[in-house]
């Protein structure tokens, strides 16, 4: 059976000692990828970003549907 991933789109904000922490907050895209298109769909490449706080990002990163996110 092949694996399927989804796109999950999470918030980090960076501590005074400059570490990233992960805030808390994540959205998931409701569509099935196999691992190359939801690579794909995840880069940099893929996104126009327009960061105005340096102190949080979001990221983009694909995972195995029905494993849990960490």
């Amino acid at each position: 059976m092949m694996k399927t991933f989804l796109l999950v789109i999470t918030m980090w904000g960076q501590t005074a000692e400059g570490d990233w922490l992960y805030i808390g907050n994540q959205a998931v895209l409701n569509h099935e990828f196999t691992y190359e298109q939801c690579e794909k769909l995840a880069a940099d490449e893929s996104w126009t970003r327009w960061m105005d706080n340096e102190y949080y990002d979001v990221q983009f990163e694909c995972h195995e549907k029905g494993t849990e996110l960490k």
